[in-house]
Formats: C-alpha cells, structure tokens, sequence
C-alpha cells in the first residue's frame, strides 16, 4: 500500500545528490588542475632545478674562546650542514613517519594524501593541510615563498615532480634535513640537535629525534621551551607513528616517549660577550665580507676566556646596578677590558652595560680622562731618569703661570699637604702635588715619550695638567700600558682573534704575539712596585686581602666624572672604567676607590680561581735593600725594620742609622681626585 508523505515531514537527506556534486566538483579539480599544471609547465617561470644538487646554504660560522669551546656563532640562518650519512636511521625515519611515510613510494607527490585532504577542505572550507609530500616542503623552503595560492601551489607540485627526476631520494633527504626549520632559530637537524640537547644529530636517541621531528610542523607551537606539554604530545604522536609503519615496535616507543629530556639551557654568553663578539664579526666582515662568514663555516678561534668573560660581565652589570640603585643614578655605564699581558690577548671584554640598548663599545671607543690612573706613567719616566723608590717629592703648595692674567693651582683631595715623602708613598696615596711638582721635574715631554713607549697614542696636552690624567684616553691603551710594566717593559700588541679557518680547514690568518721591549725591564718592576703599595696602604687597600702581589692604580677625574682602575697580576691585567657617556659627575665622595674598585676587585677575585697567584719576577738588573721610607736611608745589615724594597743596581740608598719616625706627621688618607 502506498504512502502519501505529509508536506511537512522533513525529506530524507539526498546524498545520492551530495556525492554527485563532489564527484564533479573533484573531476573539474583534477582536469582544471592538470589543465593548470601542464600550461604552468610549458610556459610558467621556474628556478632551476639544478641549483639544488649544488646546494650551498647560508650556514653558521662558530667562534671558540682560548681553550677552544664555542662560544659564539654568526649566521643568518643557524645551520651546520651535515651528510645525509651522519644522520642516524632513527631520526630519518623520526621525520619519515611524521611527515611523509610513503616518501620512497611516490615520485614527489602523493596523490592518496592530497585526495585525502580535498575531502577534509570540502568539510571544513579550508585549504589543504597535511598533504605536502618531504620533497614538495623542500622545494617551497627551497625555491618558493609561504604564499597561500593556487598558483604556488601548483608551482610546488611541478617542482617535486622535477627534482625527484633529478635527485636520489637520499639527495632530496639531505636537503630537506638540512634546510628545515626546527624552532629556537635552529636551522637543519645538526643545528636543532645542538640547540636542544646540545649534542651533536648523531649522538641523539629516538626520544630527542622524535621530539625534534615533532617540530616539523609547528615549530613555535609545539616548542619543548614554552610548551612542553604540546611537545611530548607531539613526541607521541611522532612515536605512534613510528610504530604503525613498522620503523620500531609499540614497546619501544613507548620507552622512548617515557624517557627523560634533558633540554639545554639556553645560552647566556652571548649576551655576556656581545661586545667581544660583535668586535670580531665587524672585523671579519671587514676582512672577508658578509657573503663569506654566512656562505662558509668558517672557524675563528679567538683569545677571550669563557669563564673570564663570564666575571667581567657579572662585575660591570652588578657594580654599576649597585652604584644605580644606593644613588638613584639613570643611565650610568661602565666597561671593562682584561688582556693577557705575555701575548696582548684580551681575555674578557665588556664595552657597556646592555648591548641590546647600545652597541657603543667603550673598552675600545671612549676616550675619556684617566685622572690619576695616569700618574703610573709619570713615575715610572722618573724611575727611567735615575729616582728611587724612596726618591723625596715635595707635597706641598704649587702654582703655574697660564698666561699673562691667569694661575693654576692644582690641589689635593683632601686640602692637606705631607710635605717631603717618598714616591712609594705619593703614587699609593696619589697625591696630586707631589706628582705636579715630579712631572715638573722631569719635564712634560720626557712623561709624554714613556706613554708613547707604553702605548698610549691618543693625543696628549703637552702641558703639566696630564700629571692628573688631563688627556682623554681609552681603556685599551690603559691596559695596554700597565700590561708592559707587567710583562718586564714588552708592550704587548693586542690582539683578538688567534686564527681563522674556512669551511674546508684552510687557515686564513694566524695571529703570532708580538711584544717590543719598549721600557727597561728594571723601570717596569720598579714601577710595578710602587703600584702594590696602592693596593698594600694606599687608595686601593680595600682590596689587599685579595692577594699581596696585585698591583694597580685608582683614577678619578675632576669633579668625580670619570672612575677608574687598573691593575692585575703577571698572568693577567684589567682596566675598568665607571661614567655616563655625557660627562656628568658621579657626585661628592664617589671616587674610584668607591665605585670603580670594587667592580675591579669582583673580577679579580673570580679570576684569581682560574690564573695562577704569582709574584712579579724580579730581573736581573734590580737587588733588594731593606730601608726606612721616612728617611730614606738603607738600614744596617740584620736590621728587622723599615721595608725590602728593590732598586736597580748601584741606586741602593746609602746606610744610615736605626729607622726613624716618619719626617711627616700627616700621612693618613689618600689623594684621589684626579
């Protein structure tokens, strides 16, 4: 019997209606697609597949520091390029089951995968997604752009089906391995593998290979810094499919999704040495330019220290943050910069505060007055023209004529005056009129030429205002001068990079020490002398438990705009430097006792763990005498008082009686304004 339907019952679903109209839409795809890709083919603009057999990325040039550890890197794209062979079986096929298992069915496009998705891009209205074969992603990374089109991706298609005719599948699997991008800027398995788990891609286990393979997709998302639980959800999805394609059994996987990741932290040192390696890559850009450093992975071993560098960082940005903090300052920068001073290699250099908010490298551009870390200079052309360590200078009241209608009259610190005393005694006080009246002495130009010979070829004021550091000066040539009183009168030539390879082992350059013996080696030790009494009793003292065989020098300018010191051991000498860019004083009382010296001790004590802690030598031309400073007299043999201090032969003191009672008084605090 039939049925009258009711008009308003609902009518069965018509999918016989439904299927037909996704069977015509699919054929006019497949015929206007392959109307499309044989017009593309004949007449459209492809790059030449050629170019990927000869496949030359940009790749990543590694810095190492003096004991040979990497510690920095130059790049556009980070990527060590590695044979296809290197890579182990289990991440090849990590990435095999996770983005193209039938990789070695098919000839670059895979047609069930791509009818797969249609029909999911019919249910969702979307563009195709999982359907990219490994050859089809490793012609877009390497011959097209991101664009979401029709027309690019037909472009793709054709291009796969061409470098499949043109490479082994294992040729399109090195490229592909290589030119991936894995997230955390890491370019290529090798450069993930070192990123991540800071081993190399074939000491990776399945768990870490399928993490990486993980990545493929969605770097970002599923990056194991930010997201781990996306990560291992992505490691498993990874994993699964290893099994379900027979490349390991469920057993495994499901060891290898339960082992433990162990994640490389990331990187500081980079940031800790912008300054020392963004010196080096100017440089070699400079020398080799751009297109060579990015297209060869060139090896550049360099003289800085990692764990140096490390102090020098953590002392400059801590001191200055203490200094910013206890003085409500804005903006206050310091650098340092540590030299070996046997060779002239620059163990740690820090040029600033941030390098991210400025990349003005002070340690080797600013040029700014060193007060009294000058005075060195000054006393060791003394010690060259014949003084003593127990010469007499005079502290006491001086005046010069400017010109006609105008008077200088220099001061000490602290408005006193001690009178006679010995120049041990001035320069570890750094009195400012005994080191007047001794450049006076001495004569401006003989002061000048010991600089020279130290290094110092900033400009210099030929007048008697540079006994206080009148003349800007930069913290390299500083260093490089106390370096030569360290290193028995060589003056070193600074250096940073000690050798630079190409990509296929060729030395480049190798730098040789060089050092010239620019002083006397009896001036040097002599003058290294009077700077361990800084440290010893003079403006420096608050250092002295560090080590008694240090010597250095405090340097502060007029109205307390510039802080410094400088000084180290025979294995190492550092400067460092405390200011603001626009000379602006640090305010009352802020001398480099207080602000740059504990920065310098901070270092110093850190570096001291890893250098040896050892006395100056002593060279053959230098005897040692015990005297009474205050006199200045050589005390009688046996005597147990007075001071064993050195003289070069023939200078010893003539002998007088017991030692005596200091000729002055007023010896207390020491002179640091310039």
């Amino acid at each position: 019997m039939s049925r009258n339907l009711d008009p308003g019952e609902p009518a069965g679903f018509p999918w016989k209606k439904l299927l037909l109209i996704v069977f015509v839409a699919g054929l006019c795809f497949v015929l206007g697609a392959g109307a499309g890709i044989a017009l593309l083919a004949k007449f459209g603009d492809f790059p030449a597949i050629e170019s990927a057999a000869a496949y030359r990325p940009s790749v990543t040039s590694k810095i190492f520091d003096r004991n040979n550890r990497v510690v920095g890197e130059i790049y556009l794209e980070k990527r060590s390029v590695v044979p296809y062979k290197a890579i182990p079986p289990h991440i090849v096929n990590a990435f095999l089951a996770a983005e193209d298992a039938n990789f070695f069915k098919h000839r670059g496009v895979d047609y069930v995968a791509i009818a797969r998705a249609i029909v999911k891009d019919v249910v969702s209205g979307g563009y195709a997604q999982g359907a990219s074969t490994i050859t089809q992603q490793t012609v877009k990374s390497l011959f097209l752009t991101s664009e979401k089109s029709i027309a690019r991706k037909l472009k793709e298609l054709i291009l796969a089906y061409r470098i499949e005719r043109k490479l082994t599948k294992e040729e399109i699997l090195y490229l592909y391995l290589n030119q991936i991008y894995l997230g955390d800027g890491a370019y290529g398995v090798e450069a993930a593998a070192q990123t991540y788990f800071s081993r190399g891609v074939s000491n990776l286990t399945v768990a870490e290979g399928a993490l990486l393979a993980g990545l493929a997709q969605a770097p970002s998302r599923y990056s194991p810094r930010s997201h781990m639980d996306k990560a291992k959800a992505r490691q498993r999805y990874v994993l699964r499919r290893m099994a379900e394609v027979g490349f390991i059994d469920k057993d495994a996987a499901e060891r290898a999704y339960n082992a433990r990741l162990a994640l490389a932290p990331p990187s500081t040192f980079r940031s800790k040495a912008a300054y020392f390696l963004e010196h080096v890559r100017n440089y070699l850009q400079d020398r080799y330019g751009a297109e060579a450093i990015t297209r060869s992975e060139f090896r550049i071993y360099t003289t800085i220290d990692e764990r140096l560098q490390e102090a020098a960082y953590d002392a400059v940005t801590q001191g200055v943050r203490r200094m910013e903090e206890k003085n409500k300052y804005k903006g206050l920068q310091g650098a340092l910069l540590c030299m070996d001073p046997g060779t002239g290699g620059v163990l740690a250099m820090v040029g600033g505060v941030d390098f991210g908010a400025s990349q003005f490298n002070r340690a080797l551009q600013a040029r700014r007055q060193p007060g009294s870390a000058f005075k060195p200079v000054v006393y060791s052309a003394a010690l060259d023209k014949g003084k003593t360590v127990v010469s007499t200078v005079d502290d006491s009241p001086i005046e010069f004529s400017r010109n006609e209608t105008e008077m200088w009259k220099p001061k000490n610190y602290d408005g006193t005056f001690l009178g006679p005393i010995p120049l041990l005694e001035a320069l570890a006080k750094s009195r400012n009129l005994a080191t007047v009246r001794l450049l006076n002495e001495i004569g401006v130009d003989t002061a000048i030429r010991m600089a020279r010979d130290l290094g110092i070829q900033s400009p210099i004021e030929r007048n008697l205002s540079i006994a206080l550091g009148s003349s800007g000066v930069t913290p390299l040539e500083m260093v490089t001068a106390y370096s030569t009183f360290a290193a028995g009168g060589q003056r070193p030539t600074p250096f940073f990079i000690r050798e630079v390879q190409d990509g296929q082992g060729h030395v480049l350059e190798r730098t040789e020490p060089k050092g010239v013996q620019a002083i006397a080696p009896e001036t040097a030790y002599l003058t290294i002398r009077l700077m361990q009494e800084v440290l010893r009793t003079g403006t420096g003292a608050s250092a002295k438990g560090l080590s008694p065989n240090l010597a250095g020098k405090t340097g502060t300018t007029n109205e307390n705009t510039d802080a410094w010191f400088i000084g180290g051991s025979p294995d190492l000498i550092a400067g460092v430097w405390v200011g603001f860019d626009t000379p602006t004083s640090l305010g009352g009382r802020q001398t480099a006792a207080s602000v740059a010296l504990p920065i310098w001790a901070h270092f110093i004590g850190r570096a001291l763990g890893y250098i040896p802690d050892r006395e100056y030598p002593a060279p053959a031309g230098i005897t040692f005498a015990r005297v009474d400073p205050a006199t200045g007299k050589a005390l009688p043999p046996g005597s147990g008082e007075g001071m064993m201090l050195p003289f070069k032969l023939g200078t010893v003191p003539e002998t007088g009686g017991p030692a005596g009672k200091p000729a002055s008084p007023r010896r207390g605090s020491g002179d640091d304004l310039l």
